[in-house]
Order: structure tokens, then sequence, then C-alpha cells
């Protein structure tokens, strides 16, 4: 029997980032599939712009009138979703045609985590919006693309998979292109909603899923572009390294997630 996925996009108030994910998807979504859109404390005005956007597959809304972050977002998503396989995907990543069977495709045999191929993507905000105009997805796709370069930082991070069960593996777990069997994620039960703000709430799951043996695969050939955006240096590192503080609380006597945590603490303060 043909499993099911669930594909997870928490958004905030990004609605030409997120016009796009989902122009991406629709192409790719069948009755196997469902998309959920978490809505995190998202304007009224966010909002009803959405409701005028039409689709022809059947977008799921999962509306939060308070902003509780990234971890907890997810997981009211984890909480609706009924798909066997759960594809975690961000409200600015554009999808090539075959992103969706490129997950599936990993999730032939035993539970495992999938991880995708990302590139970052520099496209100033008037040209999302005559994107969001172009009727043409593959022009979409071709211009986004010629605008787009490996991301240094994973692309460094892939080392630690080149084996399935390689022993830093979890720090390549980021949420913008993964997936996951839903059993596993039910066995760890989620996210850890402890993380606030930016940071280390994914390699927080991507370390527990290591802890069970849980295999992992990079597929390369399973593409998304990162639509990049501004944000303030100062405050994303301020709350990477507070939650840098509170991973290694959690797991204290961990020396391989130590070593890992001081890496980390290292790009936060250098501000990578």
């Amino acid at each position: 029997m043909e499993k099911k996925c669930s594909i997870i996009i928490p958004t905030k108030d990004k609605n030409s980032r997120l016009y796009l994910t989902l122009k991406c998807l629709e192409p790719q979504v069948d009755e196997n599939t469902e998309v959920l859109v978490v809505f995190d404390g998202c304007t009224k005005e966010t909002i009803e712009e959405f409701n005028t956007f039409t689709w022809k597959m059947n977008v799921q809304k999962v509306i939060s009138e308070k902003n509780v972050g990234r971890a907890a977002a997810r997981n009211l998503g984890i909480a609706r979703a009924t798909g066997d396989v759960i594809i975690f995907l961000d409200d600015d990543r554009l999808t090539e045609a075959n992103f969706i069977k490129g997950h599936m495709k990993g999730h032939t045999g035993d539970p495992c985590v999938v991880l995708g191929e990302r590139m970052d993507a520099k496209v100033t905000e008037f040209e999302l919006l005559d994107l969001m105009k172009e009727k043409n997805l593959a022009d979409v796709l071709s211009f986004v693309a010629e605008h787009s370069k490996k991301e240094f930082y994973y692309n460094i991070k892939k080392i630690f998979v080149k084996k399935p069960r390689a022993k830093y593996r979890f720090m390549a777990f980021i949420t913008g292109n993964v997936s996951i069997d839903r059993s596993l994620i039910n066995e760890i039960k989620g996210f850890d909603e402890g993380f606030k703000g930016w940071g280390y709430e994914d390699t927080d799951i991507g370390y527990r899923l290591a802890k069970l043996n849980i295999p992992y695969y990079q597929d390369n050939s399973i593409i998304c572009y990162h639509l990049l955006h501004s944000h303030v240096k100062s405050q994303k590192s301020k709350e990477e390294l507070k939650n840098l503080k509170y991973l290694k609380h959690k797991f204290p006597d961990d020396r391989v997630l130590g070593s890992a945590i001081r890496f980390y603490t290292l790009k936060a303060r250098l501000e990578l």
C-alpha cells in the first residue's frame, strides 16, 4: 500500500514567499499528499490576503492567534497530520518538481530521516511580486535557480551524513527540507517547545532521533531554493546562544553533543 505524506509549513507574515512555496508544490500534490500551513501569530491582514489565493489542491489552515514559535507551530501541524511520512518545509522554500516523490522514495523501507539539498536564492521583494504573477512555473524556478548557489553552511554539514549512522549526523538535521516517518515523530513526542526564538529546536529533535539509532539519508536530487530575507544578526545571535544553553542543560554529560554545541557557540558568537 502506497504511503501518504503530510507537508507541514509554519509561516509568519510572509505571504509572497508562502504563495510561491505553495505554487511549486501544487502540481506535485495528489490524493496521497496533504498540505498543512500553520499560521503562527499572523496578522489578520495576512490571513485575509491568503484567503484570496486559490489552489487546485486542498490547503489546510492551522491558525494560532498567538505567536508560539517554530517548535510549537510545527507541533500544531504534527497534531493535525495524518500521513505516514511528515515532510517539513519552510514558508520561503521553492521546490523542484520531484520534491515530494524524492522524499517518499526514501521512505519505502524502515523508518528513517531523509535530507534534501538546500540552495540560497537572492531575490528582491519586487522580483518576488513579479514571480507571483508569472503563470509558467518552469520560468519561476528557472529564474530562482539562476539567482541561487549552494547554501554554504549546510554544504559543510553534509559531511556528517556520508554514512547513514554517522556519529554527528544530527548536525545536518535542518527542518527546511527534511522528512521523517510519523511513527518516529510520535515516539519522541515532537519538538521541544522549550526552545524559544531562533535556533536548535531542529538540532535537538535530530539528535534525539540519532540516539534511537535512526539512519539518515542525504539525497541531493531533492532540491529546494531558500528565498533569503534580512534578519537582525544581534537578536538572532542572542536567541541562538540562549537556545544552545538550553540544549546543553538537557544533555549535560553527552560528549558528542557537547562537541557540537561548542562549535555552534563559536558560530553564534562570530555571527556566521
